[in-house]
C-alpha cells in the first residue's frame, strides 16, 4: 500500500516513457500510484527541486511540478537505466529537475541502490531527498529482499530547444 487512501489511489505497475505509459519489464519491475494533487509532499520535494537548482547554479527556467510519483519496488524490482526527460516529446515544457525522497529505512530491505551518471552510488537513508537535472542516466538497482518505497517529482520548464 503506498497512500493509506486505496479506496480513491490505483496502483499500477510501473510504466516506461513520458505520455506512452508503457509497461516493460525488461527496463523496470516496480508498482506505483500518484499522489493527489497538491498533496503535501508535492510542496516539500518542489521546494528542494528549486532550492538545488539555485545552490548548484543549473539556471533552468522552471514551472510547475508534475504530480508526485510513489513506487514500490519488491524483491527482484528495480528500474533499469534511464533518463527522465523527453527532448523530442510534443508540448510546451519538459522535465528539467528531478526529486527522488526515500521513504523506507533501508534496513527494511536490500538492493535498491541508487546510481546516477554511469555508476556513481548514491548512499540513501530514509528522508534522503536528491535532485539532479532530468537528463541524467540514473537507476534502481534490484532489490533483493524486502520492499523499497520512494517519492519522486518532476519539475517542468520551457522546452530547452
Amino acid at each position: 500500500m503506498l497512500l493509506k487512501d486505496r479506496a480513491t489511489i490505483e496502483e499500477v505497475p510501473g510504466a516506461v516513457g513520458i505520455g506512452v505509459g508503457a509497461e516493460d519489464t525488461r527496463i523496470r519491475n516496480s508498482i506505483t500510484c500518484w499522489a493527489p494533487v497538491n498533496h503535501w509532499m508535492e510542496g516539500i520535494l518542489y521546494n528542494y527541486g528549486l532550492y538545488a537548482t539555485q545552490e548548484a547554479g543549473w539556471n533552468f527556467h522552471l514551472g510547475r511540478p508534475e504530480q508526485i510519483q510513489l513506487t514500490a519496488y519488491d524483491k527482484d524490482g528495480f528500474y533499469g537505466w534511464h533518463e527522465d526527460w523527453a527532448p523530442f516529446a510534443l508540448g510546451p515544457s519538459v522535465r528539467k529537475v528531478s526529486v527522488i525522497a526515500l521513504l523506507s529505512d533501508p534496513k527494511d530491505f536490500e538492493g535498491g541502490k541508487f546510481q546516477i551518471d554511469g555508476d556513481v552510488e548514491i548512499e540513501m537513508k530514509r528522508g534522503t531527498v536528491i535532485a539532479f537535472p532530468s537528463f541524467l542516466r540514473h537507476q534502481v538497482t534490484p532489490v533483493t529482499s524486502g520492499k523499497r518505497y520512494s517519492a519522486v517529482c518532476w519539475i517542468n520548464g520551457p522546452r530547452i530547444f
